[in-house]
């Protein structure tokens, strides 16, 4: 028993140590912040949602804000969440951002971890450069820029104490980029401004610099599927180990050649069906078969399984068994059985009528209502008249009978009445 109850305690304590480490497994990470340095970044662009809800701990000396700039090809709003001021303390900070609706709904959650830096690289920038252009740049309508490869450096300036002046220097500045669009909304061929804000001058005064790589459309059928985005996540995303996938709730959007879009609820295919093991899972979820089959990913997170310790008030493990008592029948012809009175002497069974027969002579013959002996002393009193019982006797038993008989019908009659 003690065993059992000590592993269950283990098994929740595991459980309260994890959750936190799995909940920011995926998380996303923002660099380039530093104590006493102003600090603001676009830190992630999610479509469709117009406010946010924030958990978690973000730096202090700091604070996020969200806008929605503009609506997309499919009329949803393009929303972005930035993070600006100035850090107090080095560390590693982890929040979550629910992003919502105009109804409250969630359209997407996201986990981030931001670090902060003792001293900053550099006092302040004049200018960036995108020294490498990100791997892909060539894209459909509808699709969202992926800065895979990007590089982006910056002419910065650092103090020299000892010759009191500012050094010229290249830093890489790659981590406080966003990009602007986020979201292509017409296919053409465009450029993709690359945006820093940074302190600009060597009182920390913060300016935005910017440059720009380019970008072209590829066409495909007007029908073909050029891609797909988990556009609501299923309704459960915990789950315990062993448990089945449920993608209740989950709304895929197709984006077709022509550059509208369709949500579906059906017709997709997942690679996970058992959970089997404790973690952040990703579930790959795939629509269309072969060379047209397009996916996309969601996270999940799977929990031990907890124990549940056993009372120890128990002394087995086996659960009670409690045998259900069987019913008696009543009769709508006889009254339910009255038990007797406990006596030193056995009881005559009382009769099943509902008035009791009185008989108008002694007979030594069983009848259904036994005559009942009055007993004093303990012992019945033998009769000394060899000419038989005297007639005052038969009167006095005939009334105690009839008065017993009556007591005993009352009592059956009061007893159905109650228990009607």
């Amino acid at each position: 028993m003690k065993k059992r109850i000590f592993s269950a305690f283990l098994a929740v304590l595991m459980i309260v140590l994890l959750v936190p480490v799995q909940a920011f497994a995926a998380s996303k990470e923002i660099k380039g912040a530093y104590v006493d340095m102003n600090y603001e970044t676009v830190i992630d662009t999610v479509v469709g949602a117009t406010k946010f809800s924030k958990s978690g701990n973000i730096p202090e000396g700091m604070k996020l804000s969200g806008s929605w700039s503009y609506k997309n090809t499919y009329g949803d709003y393009v929303f972005q969440m930035s993070i600006t001021g100035k850090p107090t303390k080095a560390g590693t900070y982890n929040f979550s951002v629910s992003y919502l609706n105009d109804e409250g709904k969630a359209v997407e959650k996201s986990d981030y971890v931001m670090v902060v830096g003792e001293k900053a690289p550099f006092a302040f920038i004049t200018e960036i450069d995108v020294e490498r252009w990100p791997d892909k740049t060539e894209y459909y309508l509808g699709d969202t820029v992926d800065l895979t490869g990007m590089k982006v450096v910056a002419t910065a300036y650092i103090y020299n104490a000892e010759k009191k002046h500012f050094e010229p220097s290249v830093v890489d500045v790659t981590n406080m980029c966003w990009v602007e669009p986020a979201v292509f909304t017409f296919d053409e061929t465009q450029n993709v401004m690359v945006y820093v804000k940074a302190p600009g001058d060597q009182h920390g005064n913060l300016e935005i610099f910017e440059d720009h790589f380019r970008v072209t459309f590829k066409y495909a059928d007007e029908k073909d599927i050029l891609r797909m985005e988990i556009y609501k996540k299923p309704e459960k995303l915990t789950y315990a180990v062993g448990e089945t996938l449920d993608t209740t709730g989950m709304v895929v959007r197709l984006h077709k050649g022509d550059g509208s879009a369709e949500d579906v609820t059906e017709g997709f295919k997942t690679d996970v069906t058992k959970l089997e093991e404790a973690g952040t899972k990703t579930v790959t979820v795939t629509y269309g078969e072969g060379e047209k089959a397009v996916t996309a990913t969601f996270d999940v997170t799977v929990n031990e399984k907890v124990e549940e310790p056993v009372s120890s008030s128990s002394s087995s493990s086996e659960p009670e068994v409690v045998e259900p008592e069987p019913e008696v029948p009543v009769s709508s012809e006889s009254e339910p059985e009255v038990p007797s009175e406990p006596s030193s002497e056995s009881e005559p069974e009382l009769p099943s009528e509902s008035e009791p027969e009185v008989p108008s002579e002694p007979s030594s013959e069983s009848e259904s209502e036994p005559e009942e002996i009055i007993v004093i002393g303990g012992e019945e009193e033998p009769d000394d008249d060899k000419g038989g019982i005297p007639v005052w006797v038969w009167i006095i038993i005939v009334l105690l009978v009839v008065l017993v008989g009556a007591a005993v019908g009352l009592f059956i009659i009061g007893r159905k009445r109650i228990e009607d």
